[in-house]
Order: structure tokens, then sequence, then C-alpha cells
């Protein structure tokens, strides 16, 4: 199959006709890669980075959770639209019935787009993501709170490698404790260390910081450990200093380079984190005067 089948193919088949015109599909399929795949193959395993997703340019593939059949996909079908969500692994094995061609779309993929034509590639987002949502309501459990404590592992592109070093050395260590990234760092996480995320946001310039600090001020982040570049700018400036001001805030350990964040490792680990922490008068002082305000409304 080649570019031309593809564009066609995207436009005639499934819902994207009804969100995107020609050239906007266009502009899509120039980032898409088509794959054939023999029939009787998993396409997609639960349990890995949910670092890509795929149209069914042609073909028949199946949805199975073990033993149990999901659902059947076909020609026009998206899968995998989970790149765009917080789910950091697949949930369910996707696997073809008979010989199957595809178009995929990774993460890096996106960011490629993303690059040449940002207005674009965040629709796109966008589109994937409402789909997610709609899908995800229909399994969703009810009342479901997460009561897990992540660590955070965050890196400027240009401290990456030494997060990913870091990691290396400390795996052992780090499988430990639920992780959260974004999807760029859990999938370089993976081929590097085979460790999987619990949980991804976007990157930092797109909230991923703010997704983070959200997860600080509901309890959900045990520590933070953030390589950050010091000797380069970066857009997303006031969202670092905000990050950093809630682990102050909240007492998270923050560390921003290889020896503080062994040291945080090896602090978690200890249990010394459980212990009740030294009271924060700034926090405790704050509380009390939002109260008196309510009090006074």
């Amino acid at each position: 199959m080649d570019r031309n089948a593809l564009i066609e193919i995207l436009q005639r088949e499934g819902n994207l006709k009804h969100s995107f015109n020609t050239d906007e599909i266009k502009s899509l399929a120039e980032y898409v890669s088509i794959e054939v795949i023999q029939a009787e193959t998993i396409l997609m395993k639960k349990g890995e980075p949910s670092d890509s997703m795929v149209f069914i340019l042609d073909g028949l593939v199946q949805i199975l959770d073990g033993e149990r059949q999901l659902a059947i996909e076909q020609t026009g079908a998206i899968i995998g639209e989970s790149l765009f969500s917080e789910e950091a692994t697949r949930v369910a094995d996707v696997q073809t019935i008979e010989p199957t061609t595809v178009g995929r779309f990774s993460i890096h993929d996106f960011e490629n787009f993303l690059g040449q034509n940002q207005p674009l590639a965040l629709k796109y987002r966008e589109y994937f993501q409402a789909i997610r949502r709609a899908r995800a309501e229909q399994f969703a459990a009810e009342n479901y709170s997460d009561k897990r404590k992540y660590l955070a592992l965050i890196a400027h592109n240009n401290m990456k490698e030494s997060l990913m070093e870091f990691c290396g050395i400390h795996t052992n260590k780090l499988e430990t404790f639920p992780l959260i990234a974004t999807g760029t760092t859990g999938s370089m996480l993976y081929k590097k260390t085979g460790l999987c995320l619990s949980k991804k946001v976007a990157s930092g310039p797109l909230g991923g910081d703010q997704a983070v600090g959200t997860l600080i001020s509901t309890q959900n982040i045990c520590g933070v450990i953030f390589f950050r570049d010091p000797l380069s700018s970066h857009p997303h400036h006031a969202d670092i200093e905000a990050l950093g001001r809630l682990c102050d805030v909240y007492q998270i350990p923050f560390a921003t380079n290889p020896q503080s964040g062994e040291a945080i490792l090896d602090y978690l680990i200890s249990g010394k984190a459980e212990r009740e922490l030294i009271p924060n008068q700034v926090l405790q002082t704050y509380v009390q005067g939002q109260k008196k305000v309510v009090e006074a409304g």
C-alpha cells in the first residue's frame, strides 16, 4: 500500500472525514507509517507502553482481555488512542484475525507533527482524546479513587539521556515505585531499562509540570526527580518554578541532578518519608487564614 492509498482510506473510512478536511488528513498521513501484519499476530500487548496508535487500513483485529474478546475492529477503526490519555500502559491485547494493514502513529511522530504544524497537531490530539474519553466511560469503574503515591521522573530534552543513565543504574530501586513521567520519557525508559510507567502526563510545555503539581496537591506524589538543564532557557519556566514551589508547600522531596536523585531514592526506600513530618508552619498559617476568610464571609 502506498501513501496515496493511505490518504484515500483515511478520507473514506472511519470518522476522520467528519472532523477534518482533505488537506488536514493529508498532513496527518505524512507522519503515519504503513505496516503489514500477519494473521494471529499480537499487534499491541497488554502492559507495554501506550506510545503509539494505529489506523486499521485493511483487515480484521480483535481486542482481548486474557481469553475474553472485548471487540472486533475492521477497516477505518482507530486503536490505541490512549497514546493521548493518562494511561501509561495498554490495558488489553490487540491481535490480528487475518492479514492486516495498519498505519502507525507514534509519540515521536506526534512530536514531529507538533513541531511542523502545532495548531493542527493539537486539534488531532483533542480529537483522539475525545474518542478515548468516550470509550473509557464505557469501562470506567465506579467511585474509583487513586490512592497511589507516584515518583515523578522529569527531564529537559538535553537531560533525558542523563535521566536514562540514572534510571539504568537505579532500576532495582525505581521498580519499587509507581512511576509517572511524560509519554516520551516513558517510551525511552521502557526501551533502556524495561521499566514501565504507572501514569503519564503531557510534555512540560503542554502542561505536564502542572499535571504533576495537581497530583502533589492531592497527595499522590512521594517525590520528584527533575533533571533540569541549567544552561538553556525554557518557555515553560514559570511552570517549573510552580512545581518546585508546590514541593516546598507539601514537603515533597525534589531532586534536580543525579546525586540528589540518588539521595531521594535512598530516603524514600528507607521508610523515613512515612514518619511524621516537621510541621509546615507557613502552610498551617495559610490554611487558618483561609478558614477565617470563609467564616467571615
